[in-house]
C-alpha cells in the first residue's frame, strides 16, 4: 500500500471514530411528552417554556402531571420520567418506571394515555429551587427488557398555585 493510500485511509479512520459523539439509542415508535388537567385527566400538548402548576398531592407534597402520546408502539410498556433543572443540570426527579398498557391501536394511529402520572417536584432536594424554574423532563417508554422505545424532552415552568396552597407551596418547593 502506497504512503498516500495509507494517509487516506488512517484519515478515514480518524474522521469515522471522532464523528457523533454518544449514540441516539434505538426507537421503535414515537412519543410525545404532554400534561393533563389539574386532576390527572387526559392530554393536553405542551411547548417548551410553558408553565405548569405544582399540584398538591394526597402525601403533603406537589408535583407536576406528565402525559403521554404515543404511536408506532403498543402493549405491556412502562413510562420512565426523569427532571432536571435547566440552569444548572440540577437532578430534581427519577422516577421509578410506570406500567402502561398501550393498545395496538397505537401501532397505526396516535394513542393518548386516559391518565397522566405525577412527577414529584417537591418538597424539593435540598437546594434546589423548582417553582418558577424552567426544568427539563425527559420521558421514555421502555418495555419489559429496559429497551428505550421512545423518547421525548419536554422544558415547562412550574408555578405554585393561587389560594391557600401558595405560601405552603413555595416553603417546601424552595429547597
Amino acid at each position: 500500500m502506497s504512503r498516500s493510500s495509507l494517509v487516506l485511509v488512517s484519515l478515514v479512520l480518524l474522521a469515522s471514530a471522532g464523528c457523533g459523539g454518544e449514540e441516539e439509542p434505538p426507537t421503535e415508535g414515537e412519543l410525545e411528552a404532554g400534561s393533563s388537567a389539574v386532576d390527572g385527566t387526559g392530554f393536553i400538548d405542551v411547548v417548551d417554556g410553558d408553565e405548569v402548576e405544582l399540584v398538591p398531592g394526597a402525601q403533603g407534597g406537589f408535583h407536576v402531571w406528565i402525559n403521554v402520546r404515543v404511536h408506532g408502539a403498543a402493549g405491556a410498556l412502562y413510562v420512565e420520567r426523569d427532571a432536571r433543572r435547566v440552569s444548572d443540570g440540577a437532578l430534581v426527579l427519577r422516577g421509578l418506571p410506570q406500567p402502561v398498557d398501550v393498545p395496538t391501536q397505537a401501532m397505526d394511529d396516535w394513542w393518548e394515555s386516559p391518565s397522566a402520572g405525577p412527577a414529584f417536584m417537591c418538597p424539593s432536594p435540598l437546594g434546589i429551587q423548582v417553582f418558577d424554574e424552567e426544568i427539563e423532563y425527559t420521558v421514555r417508554l421502555v418495555d419489559d427488557a429496559e429497551q428505550v422505545l421512545a423518547e421525548d424532552h419536554i422544558v415547562l415552568l412550574p408555578r405554585c398555585p393561587a389560594g391557600d396552597q401558595h405560601d405552603f407551596c413555595l416553603e417546601i418547593c424552595s429547597g
